[in-house]
């Protein structure tokens, strides 16, 4: 009986196919891990700017060589940075004070950002876990931590206003915004009261607390004045003609105040090079006396594109009520390069080889040297030529000896940097 193949055609086609489907399913995810790769070094280098966002927001400084340490969770948790990949990576900036050699200030302007992430087990940061040895632990308490800034209050419509005796007197109000607690408006107290029966000035106080006990207080001066009283000429018959009624300044037939725009963080922020600019990361809302909450209504134009080089970029929000009133606010961004710049690897020379290393020539003779350099990939191979006694032999910048007079010299090669010499012995006869 003829004993069965194992390996058919048909198998073999099979296996094959196993292994093309095999090795592409490694190549995919060898791809992919590398795109990855790529992904989170670039995640690192924009903490970096973020980390400078932050201590600016914290109002946090670095006396000279003093610095900290920022936890990512920190920057993520502030919205300083936004990146689809922040979920995949845990890790910290240091903050490192280098100190201004030409500086008598205390607070330090030269300050290096340097992120460490691990990421899914796929990329970490060389020398992650690594501390500064040298210097001093800042320990500054944040703004967060320590808030000490007031609320912001905005009134609607004008800080003075003026009505006349008669009038109705229609409260604007205000906005409050906290850099801390964000919008507050609804906690802010107005106290005062206006009697449009008495010409006179009134103050209308509005004051807001935040939640670190900080208070805000504003006014508003509302003037109260007679109205005109139309002159009567003499010698005029009394007749009791209607006169026009008196014109009512002030009245507020129809909504003319402005919404108000806010931002929770007054500072500019730096944008890598590369990202889209996030237009909503800072501001707020916008608030309207009548309309209440129109954030949504809020329209952005000015340089909304992707930051495609470095330099400032300016924004400009855009809102209107529903009686047409405009308001507009502007922010500036910073475009930075957050790639990681490539490093010059500067390779000194180390020796130089002298051809021949010594010679006898005659009188007004000549002697070309041949010069070679050790490593070859040396990055500047530049040497210079002298002679130890020119009376005797010179040499010029190609390494031809020139005999002079009878006697000996030594001609000596050295490099740009001065560490590497080679010589050769002349005698002139």
């Amino acid at each position: 009986m003829e004993e069965t193949k194992w390996l058919t055609k048909t198998k073999i086609i099979i296996l094959i196919s196993l292994l093309l489907i095999i090795g592409t399913i490694i190549i995919i995810i060898m791809v992919h891990r590398n795109n990855l790769r790529k992904e989170y070094i670039k995640y690192e280098n924009q903490l970096e700017y973020a980390a400078s966002n932050y201590l600016l927001k914290e109002k946090i400084t670095l006396k000279e060589n003093e610095w900290r340490e920022i936890n990512v969770s920190e920057l993520l948790k502030q919205k300083l940075i936004t990146n689809d990949r922040s979920s995949d990576c845990s890790g910290y900036v240091i903050a490192n004070s280098l100190g201004d050699k030409n500086s008598s200030k205390e607070e330090s302007s030269n300050i290096e950002y340097k992120a460490y992430i691990k990421c899914n087990k796929i990329y970490v940061t060389k020398g992650y876990g690594t501390k500064p040895s040298d210097g001093k632990l800042n320990t500054q308490i944040t703004q967060t931590e320590n808030d000490t800034e007031k609320p912001e209050i905005t009134l609607f419509g004008d800080r003075i206003m003026s009505l006349f005796v008669g009038d109705k007197y229609e409260e604007l109000g205000a906005v409050s915004i906290d850099n801390i607690d964000g919008d507050i408006t609804k906690q802010i107290k107005i106290s005062g009261s206006v009697d449009t029966n008495k010409a006179g000035s009134y103050t209308i106080t509005y004051t807001s607390i935040d939640s670190s006990k900080n208070k805000a207080i504003e006014t508003r001066e509302v003037i109260v004045k007679e109205k005109a009283i139309e002159e009567v000429k003499p010698n005029q018959p009394d007749v009791k003609t209607p006169t026009p009624q008196q014109p009512v300044p002030n009245v507020q037939t129809r909504d003319t105040t402005k919404p108000i725009i806010s931002f929770r963080n007054k500072y500019d922020a730096k944008v890598c090079i590369g990202d889209r600019i996030n237009i909503n990361e800072y501001m707020q809302s916008a608030l309207d006396n009548v309309d209440g909450d129109i954030s949504s209504k809020i329209r952005v134009t000015g340089d909304t594109l992707t930051v495609m080089r470095e330099g400032t970029y300016n924004l400009v929000y855009t809102v209107t009520d529903s009686a047409g009133n405009t308001a507009q606010a502007s922010r500036r961004y910073y475009g930075v390069n957050c790639e990681t710049p490539k490093t010059t690897v500067i390779v000194s020379v180390r020796s130089i080889y002298v051809t021949p290393n010594a010679v006898t020539i005659n009188v007004g003779s000549t002697q070309k040297l041949t010069v070679s350099i050790s490593p070859s990939d040396a990055t500047d191979k530049t040497v210079t030529f002298s002679s130890s006694n020119q009376k005797v032999a010179t040499v010029n910048s190609n390494g031809v000896v020139t005999g002079k007079s009878k006697g000996t010299a030594q001609i000596r090669v050295t490099s740009v940097d001065g560490k590497a010499v080679g010589t050769c012995e002349v005698t002139v006869q």
